[in-house]
């Protein structure tokens, strides 16, 4: 379908939805001078593994159009408070009179409050690592890792269920 434009030039319209359906699965978020920039720039980060599982939620969250910043480091929260929840019960068993988390010296509601300060502080720590800057460097890092067809995506949303039933399985077993 054409239309004409104000100089009388024919031109092909583009239906508004499908240009912004379009513009939605864009394969870039910035600039191509940005991207230079970071490529010049990539040796001043350090890569760690939860920056891997941030790479794999955050694109994981972008197919599906969620906030994919903001549900990325959610799960890496609840990973890593899952794995603090074990060390604690683990240093608490070995180490019960010198280990500072256990039951006789705070009451449930202290241990609620605590927990609540915890996993909010390791949240807010998680969202102010993964600026722009960083999530940008790290899909350049990560794009096209020969890990991204090994692992499947559901080991990696099902990770926080995995390690909380394997760390059960573990106490059961050895405790």
């Amino acid at each position: 379908m054409l239309t004409k434009q104000g100089n009388g030039k024919p031109f092909p319209a583009i239906p508004l939805a499908k240009n912004s359906a379009k513009m939605r699965y864009r394969k870039e978020i910035i600039s191509h001078f940005a991207r230079n920039n970071l490529m010049r720039e990539g040796g001043k980060y350090r890569y760690y593994f939860f920056d891997y599982l941030y790479y794999r939620l955050f694109i994981l969250y972008r197919k599906y159009n969620e906030p994919a910043r903001f549900s990325a480091c959610g799960v890496l929260c609840m990973i890593s408070l899952i794995a603090l929840f074990f060390f604690s019960i683990f240093l608490a068993s070995v180490l019960p009179d010198y280990w500072i988390f256990t039951r006789k010296n705070f009451t449930s509601s202290q241990g609620a409050f605590i927990g609540g300060v915890v996993s909010v502080l390791c949240f807010v720590a998680f969202y102010l690592r993964y600026n722009r800057k960083r999530t940008a460097a790290i899909l350049l890092r990560y794009k096209g890792n020969k890990w991204n067809k090994i692992i499947p995506v559901w080991i990696i949303l099902f990770l926080p269920l995995i390690m909380f039933l394997t760390g059960i399985w573990i106490g059961r077993t050895f405790f």
